[in-house]
């Protein structure tokens, strides 16, 4: 059997079977491809004079300056022009685990199964990309173990685009209730996500090699093995959140911590004045949350397995490596629809003690970022998401982790792609309860009131967005039959008006957001607007 095993696994697989090291290895072992060509801009403001035109008039605060000597973010662009497919390196994809996507399965092995399963891509996203002698923890130009890729073109947006020395975007804001000062923290999410060459084979499809974006006219679907990482990082100080201690830190360079957001009709150029981003007054960002998904064919309703790992970093002090200081939150494959006519809010009943068909919760962890909040319920770290899906501290109370990511669509010629979620639209919110007696009024899981919209009713709105919606496969916004599409007539509105349903982007959200900058920005050079008029419609909401 060991010779079996040596014969089968790569050589720095088969070189930590026998313990040794794989920065020992990578020490004599040749230098890896660069897969950071330069192609497209690495970061919001990047000097690249490709792309110079792209923060003509603003006011520049993210780029190195002659005061500023650390690491620099280079784009990981290289994508693989022909599939690739890493089987060999995967052990998740085993037949080991194939009960854990029978809805049969006792709840406990349920439960082993997919902490294995989901430790098992945690650690094959960090090999190679932390604890690197002399090179900066997901710095993934050189991984000496496999190629990791970043998405092109989140680089068009003053707010959210990459910062210059990790390539963090910034995500939503996120309030906490917490037991110190006022009660509750405002805070921001800031991220990086990296995907393996399996996805960026796909991802190549996008983006072009020679700096262009090829617009999808129908849906793409990511190969079986494709793996996505995302470690997300807070802004909260170690006194509002006890649980960030002892977890990885990085100096960034972000905007205001809690959240700068200039009036709606800020042109990019007074965004860029008014959100100024500083290495030097606020720079601390401490991982709370790390996300992974991969392509599986075993998830039969979605094609896609979504896992949240969270900060443990009081319980797991004395880990030795930093990265490990992390506990599973939870694992989903599937949305646990709710049947026609009844509501996500309580549906499952009582999955604390009943479980989920379609994913694996984690209660001593929720309890465990529970324990340092306020009384704020849905504001605590471990609030999940509508009645307890998946979803992670940075996410929203009212979703789930696939609920969110199954909305991802080709933008349409008015910039549109579906709402992330219904409450950031003017529609039929979703995970509603229902005000006793009544129908068309009730509260979201946040409390904020909530009404029927269009004669869309809550259920038909939860069976929208908690459908399983399979990979590759547009997502939908109608109601039952096709009876009325809750974003309104002609939408959306393609260039092609034989294309009636959403081009799918397999789930990937930051696809569609880049594709949207790289669209407006298309637009703006085209109809040569000024630089001082030039706006940014925010991905993911409609644009009227």
């Amino acid at each position: 059997m060991f010779q079996k095993t040596i014969y089968s696994c790569s050589r720095v697989g088969c070189l930590a079977l026998l313990g040794v090291s794989v920065s020992a290895w990578a020490a004599d072992a040749p230098k890896p491809a660069n897969t950071c060509t330069g192609t497209y801009p690495s970061y919001w403001q990047d000097m690249a004079p490709k792309f110079v035109d792209m923060w003509k008039g603003q006011t520049i605060t993210n780029a190195p300056t002659g005061a500023y000597a650390g690491p620099v973010f280079k784009l990981s662009d290289d994508y693989p022009r022909q599939r690739v497919d890493d089987k060999a390196n995967q052990p998740w994809r085993s037949s080991k685990f194939d009960p854990l996507f029978d809805p049969s399965t006792a709840q406990n092995v349920k439960e082993k199964l997919a902490k294995e399963y989901a430790w098992l891509v945690y650690n094959y996203i960090l090999t190679g990309n932390v604890n690197r002698r002399e090179k900066e923890d997901f710095d993934v130009c050189e991984n000496p173990v496999r190629p990791w890729y970043h998405i092109a073109f989140q680089t068009y947006d003053p707010l959210s685009g990459r910062e210059f020395i990790h390539g963090l975007t910034r995500e939503a804001p996120v309030t906490f209730s917490i037991k110190s000062g006022t009660g509750s923290a405002a805070t921001t999410m800031w991220a990086v996500a990296i995907y393996n060459a399996t996805a960026a084979y796909t991802l190549g499809t996008v983006w072009q090699k020679d700096g262009t974006a090829k617009i999808r006219t129908s849906n793409i679907r990511f190969d079986e093995g494709a793996v996505i990482g995302k470690p997300l990082f807070n802004t909260a100080t170690l006194d509002q959140l006890p649980v960030l201690a002892n977890m990885p830190r990085w100096n960034a360079n972000i905007s205001d911590p809690a959240f700068c957001q200039p009036p709606g009709n800020a042109t990019m150029v007074e965004q860029s004045r008014l959100c100024p981003r500083n290495y030097a007054k606020w720079n601390d960002v401490r991982l709370m949350q790390f996300d992974i998904s991969v392509s599986d064919h075993r998830a039969s309703k979605t094609g896609w397995v979504y896992g949240t790992f969270v900060a443990d970093g009081l319980r797991k002090a004395k880990v030795k490596d930093q990265w490990q200081r992390v506990s599973l939150l939870g694992l989903m494959w599937g949305n646990d629809t709710p049947p026609e006519g009844q509501l996500a809010y309580n549906y499952p009943p009582n999955p604390r003690k009943n479980g989920f068909k379609q994913q694996v919760i984690f209660w001593d962890v929720v309890d465990e970022l529970n324990s340092h909040g306020g009384t704020g319920s849905v504001q605590r770290m471990g609030h999940l998401g509508s009645n307890f899906r998946l979803n992670g501290p940075a996410d929203n109370a009212n979703s789930s982790c696939m609920s969110c990511h199954g909305t991802a669509s080709v933008p349409d010629a008015k910039f549109t792609t579906p709402p992330l979620l219904a409450q950031f639209s003017g529609m039929t919110k979703q995970s509603v309860a229902p005000v006793n007696g009544l129908t068309h009024v009730g509260q979201d899981r946040s409390g904020a009131a909530a009404s029927v919209v269009d004669n869309v009713t809550f259920s038909e709105m939860d069976a929208i967005y908690f459908a399983n919606v399979m990979a590759g496969t547009s997502f939908n916004m109608t109601t039952k039959n096709g009876k009325v599409n809750v974003m309104g007539d002609g939408v959306p509105n393609y260039p092609n008006p034989a294309q009636k349903q959403w081009i799918s982007l397999d789930y990937s959200l930051q696809l569609s957001i880049s594709l949207k900058q790289w669209m407006q920005w298309q637009a703006d050079q085209a109809a040569q607007t000024p630089h001082e008029e030039r706006k940014f419609v925010k991905a993911l909401r409609r644009a009227e």
